[in-house]
C-alpha cells in the first residue's frame, strides 16, 4: 500500500533545502500555465479532479515519441520487477530530454520502493527543478519526510503541494496528520 501510494503521488524540507523558491520551469507550455490556474482557483475537488487528470496526461507527454516510447518501456521494465532496466530507459529518456521532468519523476518512485530515500528525495529535486509545480512529487517529499520522522520538513512539503493543488487530497491528509504534532495543538 505504501508503495502504491507513492506511485500515486509521484507518477519544500526543509523545502529551502530543495530550494523550491529558486526553481523556474524548463519547459515553457502556456496551457499546463492555463491548468494550474485553474486547479488553483478550483472550488471544490470534484471540480479540480478533471483539471488534475489534463495536468497529468501533459506531464506524460514528453512531446516526443521516442521520449514517450521509452517512458513506455520503463513502466514495463518496473511493472516487470526489472528497476535496473527501467532506470536505464529513464536514463535514455533524460538524455534525449534533459529539461523533461517525468523520468526523474519515476526514478523518484523506482528509489522510494527500494527504501532508498535520499536517491528519492535526490530524483524529487531534480523533478522539481524541472517542474515546480509538481504537487504529486512535493507530496511524495512529504511522505518520504514522514517516513524518516522529520515532521516539520514533511508538513511544509505537504503545505507547498497544497498551494498548488489546494484540494491534493494525499496533501491534505499529510497536513491533517501532522499540523496538530508539529504545530502543538496536539490534544
Amino acid at each position: 500500500m505504501r508503495a502504491l501510494t507513492f506511485a500515486i503521488v509521484v507518477s519544500a524540507l526543509a523545502l529551502a533545502g530543495c530550494g523550491v523558491g529558486e526553481r523556474t520551469a524548463a519547459r515553457s507550455d502556456p496551457a499546463l500555465d492555463s491548468l494550474f490556474t485553474q486547479l488553483e482557483t478550483a472550488e471544490t475537488a470534484d471540480a479540480s479532479a478533471p483539471v488534475e487528470q489534463e495536468i497529468w496526461e501533459r506531464w506524460a507527454d514528453s512531446g516526443s515519441p521516442t521520449v514517450n516510447i521509452l517512458l513506455e518501456r520503463a513502466s514495463a521494465a518496473e511493472s516487470a520487477g526489472d528497476a535496473e532496466l527501467a532506470l536505464r530507459f529513464l536514463d535514455q529518456a533524460s538524455d534525449l530530454a534533459p529539461d523533461y521532468a517525468e523520468p526523474w519523476n519515476r526514478r523518484a518512485n523506482i528509489a522510494y520502493d527500494a527504501d532508498d530515500y535520499s536517491g528519492a528525495i535526490a530524483a524529487i529535486q531534480e523533478t522539481l527543478k524541472r517542474e515546480p509545480r509538481h504537487f504529486g512529487a512535493l507530496a511524495g517529499l512529504g511522505l518520504i519526510y514522514e517516513e524518516l520522522g522529520q515532521e516539520r520538513s514533511a508538513l511544509e512539503a505537504f503545505r507547498a503541494a497544497l498551494v498548488v493543488h489546494p484540494h491534493y487530497e494525499i496533501a491534505q491528509q499529510g497536513v491533517r496528520r501532522l499540523e496538530p504534532r508539529v504545530d502543538g495543538r496536539d490534544a
